[in-house]
C-alpha cells in the first residue's frame, strides 16, 4: 500500500511560486518573452498557462507565439501588463491609483478573474467627487456591476457637489429624474432646482427635457425670494418662453399664500449660535427663545471667523480666505471646503446676502482693505468687484432693495461716520449723508425702508445706542437705547422683532428689539456656564 504524507502544502505552494518569481526576476530558463512597442517582460510558459486563460489558449495551440516564444502587445501599458504578469507569479500587485483603469483594461485582456475582481472592490471603495465620472465610464465598459451600483448610491448622496463637476452635463436624462421623483432624496427643492439648472448650463442639449424635469419639483415648498432670483438672473430661463411662463405662474401662486402665523414663524426660523468652547452649534426660537441643538457637525476649522447663511447653508469665512459651508436641511452633512476668497479680509470678514449672492466688503483686525468680491453659491466661484473708494475695517454692512449699505468702521485707525452705497448691478459707489457719530464694530439690520445702527465701539467705549436711517427721507433719527452695551455685534430681523447678539462674550446676552412699540427686552438663553457665543446667523429651516 502506498501512502502519501502530506508537508506544510501552503508552506510548499508558497515556496515554489517564490522561487518562480525569482527566475522571472532573473531570467533563469525562461521561455517566453513579453512584448509592449520597445519593452520586453521574461517569463515561463507553463506559469502564465498556468495563471491565464488567455495565456493556457494561446501557448496550448501550434500558434505564432507558442512557436516563436514570444507575443507582441500594441495598445497596452506596459507596466500594467508587468504588473499582470507579477500577479500570476505572486498573487501580488501595485496599487497604480492614475493607471487603474489601464490596469483593469489588462487584467481582463488577460483573464485574470481574481485581479479584476480585486481591482473593482478597490474601485468601490475609493470613489470620490473628483473621480466619480472616470470610474463611472470604467465601471460601465467592463460590466462591473458591484461598483456601478455603488457609483448610483455616491450619486443620490453627492449630487450637489458632483453638479460642479464639468462632466456633469453628460449625466444621462433618466438619472436625473430619477434623482428629482427620488423620496428619499434629503436636499431642498430650492437644490434640486439649482442642479437641474446646472445640468442644463453644462449641457444645452438637456435644455429640451428640463421641462419634465421641473414638473417633479414640489413648487410649494420653494420661496418666492428664490423663484425671483431664478427669474431674474437665469438665461436659460429668461430665454425659453415655457419655462419662464411656467416659473412666473409658481411665482404668483407662491405670493399668495397665507402668512405665517407667529408659532410657525418660530419653527421656520430660528438663530444660529456657534460655541466657541464646544465648536458646536445651538439654535435659539424667537418666540420661545429657548435655546436647543442644532446640528452634530461641529466647525473645527481657523477661528477667527465670519458666518453668514443663504438658502439651505451656513457659510464660514476665515481670515486665511478658507471658506466652508454646512447644508443645514440634511442631518448627516459635513462642512463642506469652497474655493477660497480672492482677498484677505483679515479676522471676522465683514458679509452680507444678495440676490443669491454673497458679498465681502473690506476687512477686520489687522487687515484694512478697499477690496470687493463676490460668491456665485450656484457656481462655487469669487468674483473680483470694483473697491470700495476708501480701505475700512470693522465696516458694517447690510443689503437692502438692490443695493448694500456700508456704514461708519475705521480708517487709518480712526473711526468714521461716513454712509455709502454700493451697487452691484452697476458696480456704482454712492457716499450717503454720514451718521451723526463715528461708530466702528456695529450690527446692521434692514426692514421696511429702514436701516438700523446697534451698539458698537464709539472711541473707547462700547455702545448701547441705536440709530435708525429712513432710506425713504435720507433722515438719521434716534431710537431706544439697549438695556447694555453690545460690540461686535450681529442683528436678526424676524417678523416684527429684531435681536441682538454679542459675539466672542462670555455674557451671553441678548436683545430683543420690538418694532411696534420701539422697545428693548434681555433674552438670557437657558446654556451651561461654558458656553460663549462666537457668531450668530439666522438660518430659515
Amino acid at each position: 500500500m502506498v501512502q502519501i504524507v502530506c508537508s506544510n502544502v501552503e508552506k510548499h505552494s508558497v515556496k515554489m511560486m517564490a522561487e518562480l518569481n525569482r527566475m522571472k526576476q532573473e531570467k533563469d530558463h525562461c521561455d517566453f518573452i513579453i512584448q509592449v512597442r520597445n519593452d520586453v517582460y521574461y517569463t515561463h510558459k507553463n506559469v502564465l498557462s498556468a495563471g491565464s486563460d488567455y495565456f493556457r489558449a494561446m501557448l496550448k495551440h501550434d500558434t505564432k507565439e507558442s512557436r516563436e516564444g514570444k507575443v507582441i502587445f500594441e495598445d497596452v501599458d506596459f507596466e500594467c501588463v508587468k504588473n499582470c504578469v507579477d500577479f500570476i507569479y505572486s498573487g501580488k500587485f501595485k496599487i497604480m491609483d492614475e493607471k487603474m483603469n489601464d490596469l483593469l483594461h489588462v487584467a481582463i485582456m488577460l483573464q485574470l478573474e481574481d485581479l479584476k475582481h480585486t481591482i473593482s472592490d478597490i474601485l468601490e471603495e475609493s470613489i470620490t467627487v473628483e473621480n466619480y465620472f472616470s470610474i463611472r465610464n470604467v465601471s460601465d465598459m467592463y460590466g462591473l456591476d458591484a461598483v456601478l451600483s455603488r457609483c448610483r448610491v455616491f450619486f443620490h448622496d453627492n449630487i450637489m457637489e458632483i453638479s460642479n463637476q464639468p462632466e456633469f452635463g453628460n449625466i444621462a436624462k433618466i438619472d436625473i429624474l430619477n434623482f428629482v421623483k427620488s423620496e428619499s432624496s434629503e436636499l431642498s427643492e430650492e437644490e434640486t432646482m439649482t442642479i437641474l439648472l446646472k445640468w442644463v448650463g453644462k449641457n444645452q442639449n438637456n435644455e429640451q427635457h428640463l421641462q419634465e424635469s421641473f414638473e417633479a419639483i414640489k413648487f410649494e415648498k420653494i420661496s418666492p425670494a428664490f423663484l425671483e432670483h431664478i427669474l431674474e438672473s437665469n438665461l436659460i430661463i429668461s430665454n425659453d418662453f415655457g419655462l419662464y411662463k411656467l416659473l412666473t405662474g409658481h411665482l404668483v401662486k407662491a405670493l399668495k399664500r397665507p402668512d405665517k402665523t407667529k408659532e410657525e414663524i418660530g419653527n421656520d426660523e430660528l438663530i444660529i449660535l456657534f460655541d466657541d468652547n464646544t465648536d458646536c452649534m445651538r439654535s435659539l426660537n424667537p418666540i420661545t427663545e429657548k435655546v436647543g441643538n442644532f446640528h452634530d457637525e461641529k466647525f473645527k476649522h481657523l477661528k477667527p471667523f465670519g458666518t453668514i447663511s443663504l438658502d439651505s447653508y451656513i457659510y464660514v469665512l476665515c481670515q486665511n480666505k478658507s471658506v466652508y459651508r454646512l447644508n443645514f436641511h440634511i442631518k448627516n452633512s459635513k462642512w463642506e471646503k469652497l474655493k477660497d476668497m480672492i482677498y484677505d479680509h483679515g479676522q471676522y470678514p465683514r458679509s452680507v446676502s444678495l440676490s443669491g449672492s454673497i458679498f465681502v466688503i473690506g476687512g477686520s483686525d489687522p487687515k484694512s482693505t478697499s477690496d470687493v468680491e463676490t460668491f456665485s453659491s450656484y457656481a462655487n466661484q469669487w468674483l473680483q468687484l470694483k473697491n470700495k473708494p476708501t480701505a475700512i475695517r470693522y465696516a458694517s454692512l447690510v443689503a437692502l432693495n438692490d443695493s448694500i449699505y456700508c456704514i461708519g468702521g475705521l480708517q487709518d485707525g480712526v473711526q468714521v461716520s461716513s454712509f455709502s452705497r454700493f451697487t452691484p448691478s452697476s458696480s456704482e459707489w454712492v457716499e450717503l449723508e454720514p451718521m451723526r457719530y463715528s461708530v466702528s464694530g456695529s450690527g446692521a439690520v434692514a426692514f421696511d425702508q429702514k436701516i438700523l445702527m446697534i451698539g458698537g465701539w464709539r472711541g473707547f467705549y462700547k455702545r448701547d445706542k441705536v440709530e435708525c436711517y429712513d432710506v425713504t427721507s435720507a433722515q438719521w433719527t434716534s431710537l431706544s437705547s439697549m438695556h447694555a452695551c453690545h460690540q461686535y455685534v450681529s442683528a436678526h430681523y424676524i417678523d416684527d422683532w429684531i435681536f441682538v447678539v454679542t459675539n466672542v462674550e462670555a455674557s451671553n446676552v441678548i436683545e430683543k428689539y420690538d418694532i411696534s412699540s420701539d422697545k428693548w427686552t434681555v433674552v438670557k438663553p437657558e446654556v451651561d456656564q461654558h458656553f460663549i457665543i462666537y457668531g450668530s446667523t439666522c438660518v430659515k429651516m
